[in-house]
């Protein structure tokens, strides 16, 4: 019996019976469950994507809703990921939505993105994406990117093989204005149309569809104009490179070697509370974006609970042109 759910899409000849069992079998990781989630996953659901994973410790404020769509004034306080897996579920009974209502982050994060056959990037800030991109690099595990903030959109499909580009190839330095939809300003409509794209792009994944892959699909969303721009793995990205190329480290014995040095601790406040290096300094990966605190010539130690947190700092401060070194082992190895 033909199911009449997905009759419409399975009459395209790009999709038919067999990229309909495609998206059955498929498994899909969405992280951040906002904006650009509310346009992305009701098509996921509706197309008859088999698992859909969300991940978000974010509460849904009122602030939100003038983008956020699929939230209304009931769900003020509730959690983002509870809230969108109830309403996908009674969208879509015949497919799977398992919520995560916790933090994406460097400790859960390969293996979440291994477990997955591609993750969509519905996050918005700056951090949150490079440890999404990072995970995805770790795994092999192709990504779709997406950002809005202003009148301003981008989208992408890393596919994450050896020659590909990942979002660090492209997206070098951070950005110099690290800005919130809040602080910037964004229209929900705009936020829909990147989302679109962004959900296509997945689909289109899914069903084997490589064509707009490792492109940059960049968004004007006053004047609606569009341009595509061709992406190459970057030569010197050490995410692609880093045995050839490793980050500087050095060992918690060796640290009197580069004295005076800033040692700096980018794990949360409750890891902190919990214990810490002697003459540490507590600091979030997102203040070491832009370090404007520090000199140049500072030698700044960098350490998480093990390396992978603190590797990615590193690589910033190193393109920014700081001497930054990981510690090695981390929190883990010293305790």
């Amino acid at each position: 019996m033909v199911d009449k759910r997905y009759l419409s899409q399975q009459n395209l000849p790009e999709i038919g019976v067999e990229g309909q069992l495609k998206l059955a079998a498929s498994k899909v990781l969405v992280v951040g469950c906002g904006g650009l989630a509310a346009a992305v996953l009701p098509y996921l659901a509706a197309a008859g994507v088999g698992t859909i994973t969300l991940m978000d410790e974010d509460q849904v404020c009122e602030s939100n809703l003038n983008r956020q769509v699929l939230f209304n004034d009931a769900d003020i306080g509730l959690n983002k990921a509870l809230v969108l897996q109830r309403q996908l579920q009674q969208q879509n009974p015949a497919i799977h939505i398992v919520a995560l209502p916790k933090k994406f982050d460097l400790e859960n994060g390969v293996d979440l993105t291994k477990a997955h056959d591609l993750v969509i990037d519905c996050s918005d800030h700056y951090f949150s994406k490079v440890t999404i991109n990072y995970c995805c690099v770790r795994s092999n595990t192709p990504l779709v990117y997406a950002s809005v903030l202003g009148w301003d959109g981008q989208a992408a499909l890393f596919t994450m093989k050896d020659q590909d580009p990942c979002y660090k190839c492209w997206q070098k330095l951070a950005p110099q204005a690290i800005n919130t939809c809040t602080q910037s300003g964004v229209l929900g409509a705009s936020v829909s149309i990147v989302g679109s794209h962004q959900a296509s792009l997945a689909l289109q994944y899914l069903l084997g569809y490589l064509q707009h892959a490792n492109f940059l699909f960049v968004f004007d969303l006053w004047s609606l104009k569009q341009q595509k721009f061709k992406l190459q793995q970057r030569k010197d990205c050490k995410l692609h490179f880093s045995q050839t190329q490793p980050l500087p480290s050095i060992a918690w014995s060796e640290l009197e070697r580069i004295a005076p040095y800033v040692l700096l601790d980018v794990r949360t406040i409750g890891e902190w509370e919990l214990g810490h290096l002697p003459g540490a300094k507590q600091v979030s990966p997102g203040q070491l974006l832009q370090p404007e605190q520090y000199n140049k010539t500072d030698n700044l130690v960098i350490y998480c609970n093990q390396e992978w947190v603190s590797s990615c700092v590193v690589e910033n401060l190193q393109n920014l042109g700081y001497n930054a070194f990981v510690l090695k082992g981390g929190y883990a190895a010293w305790h």
